[in-house]
């Protein structure tokens, strides 16, 4: 035991040494951290750094109209369909919370919980297994006894392991850590900071102890359960502060029923609101264009304010873009349902924070981008948008992370004892290789800041860059300059084009009055009789 424990001392040094680097890296790796753990904060960053400003300077080379209407299009994207829409669905809370909890649970404010329906479900079934039948109020043991058994219950994936917290959780720790909860839901009046410390307290014993905090599920349950760690400590304090209210306790399940109801009503509704909105805001970013520069069309041109590319299209023109905009409609909701790879259920629409799911980004980016293609003014802007969007879709919820994947694969191949990567299922040798890249693919996650070793933070903060990096080079670089590129081929074939027609219309017309001048000559003899007289135009 003792080598044992010697081998892992070097094999720290020795990562310590490697990775840690000069400082940069570390001051890196909280930033990242900090993303990390509120997302909010992480979504802003990497979509100003990523798109944002790299998208608004390559335009900029085309002229101010485009860059200005580039950064309002992205700015406002990351606003309305990202940060907007929590705050949407507080007020909607707000409003529906009476109405929905009703009468018999007319004390219970919900309205700023975010428990999802699963969480509701498993935490009321848990209090109902540990609640004392002879107490008519909830007892401080009681809860203690909740969280001991809702922590207890959790498994979590470590690598390709499934790990239980009761085995990894000390007695000492498991109540340390229920005493921590308990602690935070009796002292609701003293802030949601003091709050937030305490689940901060609490993840910090788990996660110390466990290294699993993302992929989690309960004994006895295959499937994997919705939320992560933290919000599992956020919801489960919140809920269990409605189970010390006794119209709650003595009906658990009216209560779970009702609770859902307003997940699903406010859910349901807060989209209603956000999806027009985020749908108006290509349509208002264009009208702020044209009322500026007093000019129709797309800014995609360089020559937009001397307005020498806009052009009204006919009714067989209109009629052909329409059918256009359609294809690329259809092409754009396809890789939407593809990157989901399930079935759309009622869960896809739930708000459990705020920040929107991935699922729910993905159907209010989707409308936003669908949006934009019924926006466009002429085949160019449908192409840039159609190529950008769905480039943008891809690179934000997959492809990104494939970049920080292949990262993580690289460092562990590098170094084996280093663990960066959760994986569902393990290939074997024999298997095909569209088995193995589909369970890479589909099966096989990054761990989070928490679930890796203190001398592997700066390895994972690799993989961060690494994803920060492809989004950076492809989609705020690479994507809007050969966008442009082709935009400004195009422009040139159709003027090249326009000015053969215009010259061969020219000739044309020359011909045409030549002939006329020479039946006039034939008809204008002196002598009264037809006949050819040379023309000088011949000569």
């Amino acid at each position: 035991m003792k080598t044992q424990s010697i081998k892992q001392q070097n094999v720290h040094i020795n990562n310590t040494q490697n990775f840690k680097g000069s400082g940069v890296l570390d001051i890196a790796t909280k930033g990242l951290e900090l993303c990390n753990k509120y997302p909010m904060v992480g979504v802003s960053f990497t979509d100003t750094v990523a798109t944002n400003i790299p998208r608004t300077i390559v335009d900029l080379k085309t002229g101010i109209p485009a860059a200005m209407e580039t950064f309002r299009r992205e700015n406002s994207g990351l606003f309305v369909n990202c940060l907007m829409p929590s705050f949407i669905v507080l007020g909607v809370s707000k409003l529906l919370n009476r109405p929905v909890m009703g009468q018999d649970f007319r004390g219970v404010n919900m309205s700023s919980s975010w428990a999802n329906g699963e969480s509701l479900e498993k935490f009321a079934d848990i209090f109902k297994n540990v609640k004392n039948p002879d107490l008519k109020s909830t007892s401080r043991e009681e809860i203690t006894s909740f969280f001991k058994t809702t922590l207890s219950s959790l498994e979590g994936l470590d690598g390709s392991e499934w790990v239980k917290f009761s085995d990894k959780l000390s007695p000492e720790k498991l109540n340390e850590a229920a005493d921590v909860l308990t602690s935070a839901v009796y002292g609701s009046t003293k802030g949601k900071k003091y709050t937030k410390e305490l689940l901060r307290k609490a993840s910090g014993i788990i996660s110390d102890s466990t290294h699993a905090t993302n992929t989690l599920r309960f004994s006895g349950d295959s499937k994997i359960f919705g939320s992560n760690l933290s919000e599992i400590l956020r919801d489960s304090t919140d809920i269990a502060r409605k189970f010390c209210d006794d119209s709650v306790r003595a009906n658990l399940d009216g209560f779970k029923k009702q609770a859902t109801k307003l997940v699903n009503s406010k859910s349901i509704l807060g989209l209603a609101i956000i999806l027009p909105i985020a749908m108006s805001m290509q349509y208002i970013n264009r009208a702020l264009t044209r009322h500026k520069y007093k000019q129709k069309g797309a800014p995609i041109y360089k020559d937009f304010e001397k307005g020498g590319t806009y052009k009204e299209m006919n009714a067989a023109e209109k009629s052909k873009f329409f059918a256009q905009k359609l294809l690329a409609t259809g092409a754009s909701v396809g890789l939407a349902l593809l990157s989901m790879m399930k079935k759309p259920t009622m869960s896809m629409f739930q708000f459990k924070g705020m920040f929107p799911t991935v699922d729910q980004c993905r159907w209010i980016a989707t409308a936003t981008f669908v949006s934009r293609i019924f926006a466009a003014e002429d085949s160019n802007e449908l192409r840039e948008t159609t190529v950008r969007d769905m480039a943008s879709f891809a690179g934000l919820y997959f492809l990104g992370d494939y970049a920080a994947k292949i990262a993580a694969s690289v460092i562990e191949k590098v170094k084996p004892d280093v663990k960066l990567l959760n994986r569902l299922e393990v290939t074997k040798p024999g298997d095909s290789f569209f088995k193995k890249a589909g369970n890479w693919i589909k099966k096989t996650s990054l761990k989070s800041f928490d679930e890796v070793l203190p001398n592997a933070k700066n390895m994972r903060s690799i993989c961060e860059i690494a994803s920060l990096g492809f989004s950076i080079v492809s989609l705020g670089l690479i994507l809007p300059a050969y966008n442009r590129k082709v935009t400004e081929k195009k422009v040139a074939k159709a003027k090249e084009l326009e000015k053969a027609n215009a010259q061969n219309l020219t000739k044309n017309t020359d011909s045409s009055r030549l002939i006329v001048e020479l039946r006039a000559d034939k008809a204008l003899g002196e002598d009264g009789v037809y006949r050819v007289i040379a023309n000088d135009c011949f000569k």
